[in-house]
């Protein structure tokens, strides 16, 4: 095997989702601004309802049709679902907070992560592979660089961008493209099963399943099972020598 280029998963995978509290609150704050700027009220359990509403909106259209709603699909979708009075200007802006409150309110960088890059970077090509929610790939980048380790990286496919999410094998394949290199000359790390390790595995690609974010929300039943991925590590230090392993095919270490 000659591995050529590393792609890589961005949510609970190189970033965790620690923050989210914080994130919600601002978005909350926001939300209640706009209706009141409207004229109209809700009650917190009738925006409890719609913002679950939404979520299961998202979740549904990402698991059933491969693809992520773009932020104001979603915005819009909770308007609808509260029949609050139509407004571009609010919408807008409740969707640009929910884009920005990443960068109010940031996850953390998975421990390990600037440790293991420029190792992975100086033998392969770095790429980004993530499917996103409420915020968008460009904002995700500005949240890299940041952290110092946008550099590291030179190619990016984001659901919000290619209109695919996660197994579908554009999602792959628009890294795998842009470096000229096939399936099987590369390997994908990333913490869902379903997602990221099958469809990793069925385009032909290798894959190492990251559980080592306690703050996923992620860890289901299918989660806990045992994975097809040809690896699964729990720390970021372990990533560059189990790659080593694999491409050597010495098998993997008890």
């Amino acid at each position: 095997m000659s591995l050529k280029v590393i792609t890589i998963d961005f949510w609970n995978t190189l970033f965790d989702s620690s923050g989210g509290k914080h994130r919600n609150a601002l978005r909350y704050h926001t939300i209640m601004e706009e209706i009141s700027h409207l004229g109209t009220s809700v009650t917190d359990e009738d925006l409890d309802l719609a913002l679950k509403a939404s979520w299961e909106f998202f979740n549904n259209i990402w698991i059933n049709q491969q693809r992520t709603p773009k932020p104001v699909e979603t915005i819009e979708f909770f308007w609808s679902y509260l029949k609050l009075p139509f407004s571009k200007t609010s919408i807008d802006k409740v969707t640009q907070v929910f884009s920005d409150s990443i960068l109010n309110y940031p996850p953390k960088m998975m421990t390990n992560v600037s440790e293991a890059l420029p190792i992975l970077a100086s033998k392969y090509k770095l790429g980004i592979v993530s499917d996103t929610g409420f915020t968008p790939g460009s904002t995700l980048q500005i949240l890299m660089k940041n952290n110092g380790v946008l550099e590291y990286f030179n190619s990016f496919s984001f659901s919000d961008e290619t209109g695919v999410s996660k197994p579908h094998p554009k999602a792959f394949n628009k890294v795998l493209n842009e470096f000229n290199v096939s399936p099987s000359e590369a390997l994908h790390i990333g913490d869902i099963e379903k997602t990221d390790i099958k469809g990793a595995i069925e385009l032909g690609m290798m894959a190492i399943k990251f559980s080592g974010d306690p703050t996923t929300t992620h860890r289901d039943a299918d989660n806990m099972k045992a994975t097809i991925a040809n690896a699964e590590v729990f720390d970021w230090n372990d990533i560059p020598h189990c790659i080593e392993l694999l491409e050597n095919k010495k098998g993997l270490p008890e």
